[in-house]
């Protein structure tokens, strides 16, 4: 009996012995899976931060360059904003969806439309450019362009309140010619209409639009100047504009608009024939027209606010009784503080950079009475 409790215990402490064995190894093997999967796995990836989506109405017949390529290029992603393109066909319609804030910025929709809303009780602030020049002036017969003596005595056509409206007939003024008695000016309410005008023989000479100018070679029309021509180096057009609140209550989103269109601009800059292929695109537009629409049209495509030039249609609109200015302070709805922190930016992230370097000095020539 004794033997055999010997050989019980014996048997009994094998079996404790061995099952401390297997635990330690099983132990010791989960510990080295535990640790080849913190080494070899793959962390979480953090959350994907968030676009801030702006949406931006532009008018589909004179385009967006720029927020096609800041859109295209992927630009605006890298700066934290997701472009929503909304397409308005006037001025109008665009302007008073901004006001009612069913959209962010409007683009291309001059700059005597929304500073005749801000008259208006509108709290628009321009804070950026898009483009410049570019409006052409058109006739049937070859009339050979000689300077503004060339409209005296004709029928001249133009769209009342349209930025090349107020461009030609400020011209006109300071060369001082009596818009009542040297020329027969038409009204109209749209550009299409000066184009049908013109074509009809109605009128001489045309104050087109860059959006008519397609259909102006189309009728065979003379293009026998261009807005520049009347207002260099102050002639703007198309500003983005957005409501003050939503520009203060979004001011990082709104310098990341900046830096996309600065951006896309020196890619316009750099490879214009990129920039035809995307108006194709958006346009749809034929390879020919795309390309006559973007660089063969005196257009100046810069994000610079311009301030001096938008001050300048200020004026123009003033001594034109186009607008009642009453008490409204024309700088209290101009921004150009946000675009220069944006280009600041850029500038000291490419040093070195000739680019970024001319639209400093840019900068200062364009804004010259703000900087002073």
């Amino acid at each position: 009996m004794r033997q055999k409790k010997i050989r019980f215990i014996t048997l009994t402490l094998v079996i404790f012995i061995l099952a401390g064995v297997m635990v330690g190894c099983s132990s010791k093997e989960t510990d080295e899976i535990k640790d080849d999967v913190q080494v070899t796995g793959t962390p979480e990836k953090p959350d994907k931060k968030e676009l801030h989506k702006i949406n931006v109405a532009y008018n589909p017949g004179t385009g967006n360059i720029l927020g096609f390529i800041a859109i295209d290029k992927g630009i605006a992603t890298e700066e934290g904003i997701e472009i929503e393109l909304v397409p308005f066909s006037n001025s109008t319609d665009a302007l008073t969806a901004l006001q009612s804030k069913k959209i962010d910025v409007a683009v291309s929709f001059g700059t005597a439309a929304p500073l005749t809303y801000v008259t208006n009780g509108a709290d628009f602030t321009v804070f950026g450019g898009y483009l410049s020049g570019g409006m052409p002036v058109y006739a049937v017969s070859d009339l050979e362009y000689k300077g503004l003596e060339s409209f005296v005595g004709k029928k001249v056509a133009t769209a009342r309140m349209y930025t090349p409206d107020i461009v030609w007939r400020g011209a006109m003024m300071e060369a001082g010619y009596d818009l009542e008695k040297d020329v027969t000016i038409l009204e109209f309410k749209k550009p299409s209409e000066v184009l049908e005008a013109v074509k009809s023989g109605n009128a001489d000479i045309g104050i087109g639009t860059n959006s008519t100018y397609l259909q102006s070679l189309e009728a065979g029309l003379k293009t026998i100047a261009w807005s520049n021509d009347f207002w260099d180096p102050v002639h703007v057009c198309c500003r983005p504009v957005a409501n003050t609140t939503w520009i203060n209550e979004n001011r990082d989103a709104v310098k990341a608009f900046l830096r996309s269109y600065i951006r896309a601009e020196k890619v316009l800059s750099e490879d214009p024939e990129y920039a035809v292929q995307l108006n194709m695109k958006y346009l749809e537009l034929d390879e020919e027209n795309a390309r006559t629409m973007l660089l063969e049209t005196n257009q100046i495509f810069d994000t610079d606010p311009k301030s001096d030039g938008v001050r300048y249609m200020w004026d123009r609109l003033i001594d034109m009784k186009y607008i009642d200015p009453a008490d409204i302070d024309v700088n209290d709805h101009i921004n150009i503080k946000i675009y220069k922190e944006a280009l600041d930016e850029l500038t000291a992230e490419n040093p070195g950079d000739s680019f970024y370097k001319e639209l400093q000095e840019k900068f200062i020539n364009y804004n010259s009475e703000a900087l002073n």
